[in-house]
């Protein structure tokens, strides 16, 4: 469904700026209530990267939007976690036929979400996140939605930059803090995993979190090890997922 230029400047408009004395989940949760009335959708959310440069939730318009959130969060699939890692919008038309994550498609039909769209939410030149919106039916997202969402994905960039800036207090606004703090040491490391063992961001990433998991470390202190040239312990069964994820990623982005 086309959305009209008027309309989106009337539904930006008519978005309020941080107000610091209501913290800033306040203002985000406005964001994506009126994302989801501009879009006539079913529902919408907002996932933010943590301290350990994974995808958590951290807005909703209701609940069924917040249990597809925490899906992605939980499985790392799905279309957030394909427009964070590539940096570029993703969407699923229809489920029954777009490709298959398994386990994220249950939670999808699970709450009767058929089609999705997202795009990454970028801050000093870097993703920290992903505005999401949700339909009970298949959809074939127009060009001017996917700008019109990330034109809103700019707004909310601004909300989290001000915050920075205003030192708001609050979990979001700490989680925030905390992963911008780590962002590029992570971003570095992916790089280097990327270009050794041939694989996309995402990929890159789980071989990341997998190895930090497995020795009980910070996400963090694993990637200084890698981009200061140590390498990570080889396991060809992660590999051989990751390379076909990635695979599975290049249909779903648009």
């Amino acid at each position: 469904m086309p959305i009209d230029p008027t309309d989106l400047a009337r539904s930006i408009g008519a978005l309020p700026t941080l107000e610091l004395e209501h913290g800033l989940a306040r203002t985000l949760q406005q964001v994506v209530d009126g994302a989801k009335q501009l879009f006539d959708a079913d529902g919408a959310g907002l996932m933010l990267v943590d301290q350990e440069g994974a995808l958590r939730w951290a807005s909703a318009t209701d609940q069924s939007a917040q249990t597809v959130e925490d899906g992605q969060e939980r499985l790392a699939q799905g279309p957030c976690a394909v427009a964070f890692s590539q940096r570029a919008p993703a969407a699923i038309r229809d489920v029954n036929t777009d490709p298959d994550w398994q386990e994220f498609t249950k939670v999808l039909l699970g709450e009767g979400i058929f089609a999705a769209l997202s795009v990454p939410v970028e801050l000093d030149g870097g993703v920290v996140g992903t505005l999401d919106i949700y339909a009970g039916q298949p959809r074939d997202w127009d060009p001017s939605e996917v700008a019109a969402l990330q034109a809103y994905a700019g707004l909310v960039a601004s909300l989290l930059g001000a915050a920075v800036t205003a030192q708001v207090k609050g979990r979001l606004a700490d989680q925030l803090q905390a992963a911008l703090a780590h962002r590029w040491l992570i971003e570095q490391a992916k790089g280097v995993l990327m270009g050794r063992e041939r694989l996309d961001a995402q990929a890159a990433f789980e071989r990341l979190r997998g190895a930090a998991r497995s020795s009980t470390r910070r996400l963090a202190d694993v990637a200084r090890d890698v981009t200061g040239g140590q390498p990570l312990p080889t396991n060809r069964r992660d590999l051989a997922k990751g390379r076909a994820e990635q695979a599975k990623n290049r249909e779903t982005a648009t």
